[in-house]
């Protein structure tokens, strides 16, 4: 039995319903509650006096992002979402016409789209199937070809949680002066990641899933050397240096990743997305990882003896490359038993032909015995 977490109270929601969408929408804590109604609260009562404040728990935050990424604060920009921070690296980074740039199928399409717009610009947007960058790497390997400027790659495949080896992966791009961008949305607040020490270009991701943040927040970090290659596709008073100095104009774009950030930051949205971070922080990821390793192990196993095949490198026997994601393959169909387990409180997604299940740190061996208890329930109902 996975013991309960000491933060389960703070997560109201795992009482009156049974959460296996981390890797869709989280829930927030109590704690980013608390932090957004204080701002809302002293943006009634004293916005002037407070606003110094705000810009400095602003820094606080985008440190403790650095921090959860393994990036310097210098390195961090704040975000909308990570479709904007991939968008940002497509359309501001110095290509050539008849560069290529080389992702992976079955990325999400945020992950897709902005280097397939890069067409117009002479850019080969070419793809490999996802097993040449999981375990032997040869198929990787022969698609670093001398054009490839860039390789665009999830930490982990949304749909079946296998995680990708980064560290092996961005040593053969540097060995070859490409740059390694990481959607790693399924990654930050679910495992460690660390963008210096893995040898990654940029990490993006929002806060909405692992990280149990409210949704429009997130953030980049990306390594001096492709800071150095990009230019801000936006532009606006904070871009600058001095960027409190607001006449006679002074236009010394940062040299920081802050020079992605043009305008007014979204300070309520940092405000939660900071007190998110912070708890995870606080837990610790190596606790973090440990149980949400310990919960999937033991969904895989309950569901193997049920005889419900795992989709994935978890159901090729491979679990040590798996995360926070499983999908298995139900008895029917999997849209008509989700919506059954709907109906009985408990929330998860249909992926690629199976239902997927993403528990998170807070959850325990209750969560595990009460979907298996649903689950049964769901499938009379489907008989």
């Amino acid at each position: 039995m996975i013991a309960e977490s000491p933060v389960r109270r703070l997560f109201p929601s795992a009482e009156s319903s049974l959460h296996l969408d981390h890797a869709g929408v989280s829930p927030i804590s109590t704690r980013v509650d608390d932090s957004c109604r204080r701002f809302l609260a002293e943006s009634v009562d004293c916005l002037p006096r407070r606003y110094p404040y705000w810009e400095l728990r602003a820094e606080e935050v985008r440190a403790a992002c650095a921090r959860l990424a393994g990036a310097e604060p210098r390195q961090v920009a704040l975000v909308k979402n990570t479709s904007e921070a991939l968008s940002f690296v497509a359309a501001g980074f110095a290509w050539r016409e008849g560069d290529v740039v080389l992702t992976v199928e079955e990325e999400f399409p945020s992950n897709v789209y902005p280097w397939w717009d890069l067409r117009r610009r002479g850019v080969e947007c070419r793809s490999v199937p996802s097993r040449a960058v999981m375990g032997d790497l040869d198929g990787f390997v022969e698609a670093l070809d001398a054009r490839v400027r860039m390789v665009a790659v999830s930490a982990i495949a949304y749909a079946t949680g296998d995680r990708r080896p980064l560290a092996e992966l961005a040593q053969l791009c540097r060995d070859r002066d490409v740059f390694l961008v990481v959607d790693a949305i399924q990654a930050l607040g679910a495992v460690s990641l660390d963008l210096g020490r893995e040898g990654l270009d940029c990490v993006a991701a929002d806060g909405h899933k692992w990280i149990c943040a409210p949704e429009g927040t997130g953030f980049m970090a990306v390594s001096d050397r492709l800071l150095d290659r990009l230019r801000p596709i936006e532009l606006g008073w904070k871009s600058v240096v001095a960027s409190d100095q607001f006449y006679p104009y002074r236009f010394h774009v940062r040299s920081d990743a802050a020079k992605l950030e043009a305008g007014s930051l979204n300070l309520l949205g940092i405000h939660g997305l900071g007190a998110a971070v912070d708890l995870i922080l606080e837990v610790g990821m190596p606790t973090i990882e440990r149980r949400i390793g310990d919960l999937t192990d033991t969904f895989a196993q309950r569901l193997q003896r049920r005889g419900r095949p795992l989709l994935g490198a978890r159901g090729a026997g491979r679990s040590a490359v798996c995360t926070g994601i499983l999908t298995f393959e139900p008895a029917g169909d999997p849209e008509r038993l989700r919506q059954e387990l709907w109906a009985r409180g408990i929330v998860c997604k249909t992926r690629m032909g199976g239902l997927r299940l993403s528990p998170h740190h807070y959850q325990d061996g209750r969560d595990v015995d009460a979907f298996f208890q649903r689950l049964d329930e769901a499938e009379r109902a489907l008989a």
